[in-house]
């Protein structure tokens, strides 16, 4: 059974990296599996927790909005790309 997450919503962020604004939207998998590595509680809002996490994680700013999505991307597929996380994430609730 999957972990409860805001089920089949995808996550709508405003980052502030370096004092300049960026939307970005996770998938509701790839935002549960980062409340994982995070060991945020489950059933609860992550999208402070998560927003304050790549706010730090996505700095510093640099060229333009396109390639800052593109890195927090890249920096999310690497926080999330371990095959224990996942088990533990479909684990959870059993």
């Amino acid at each position: 059974m999957r972990r409860p997450f805001l089920p089949m919503i995808d996550m709508k962020l405003e980052l502030c990296i370096d004092s300049k604004p960026l939307d970005i939207e996770l998938d509701d998998v790839v935002a549960g599996l980062l409340a994982v590595r995070l060991d945020l509680p489950e059933n609860a809002d992550h999208r402070d927790a998560i927003t304050r996490y790549l706010n730090e994680k996505g700095a510093p700013w640099s060229l333009d909005a396109d390639h800052m999505r593109r890195r927090i991307l890249r920096r999310l597929i690497l926080d999330i790309a371990d095959p224990a996380l996942v088990i533990r994430y479909l684990m959870a609730g059993d």
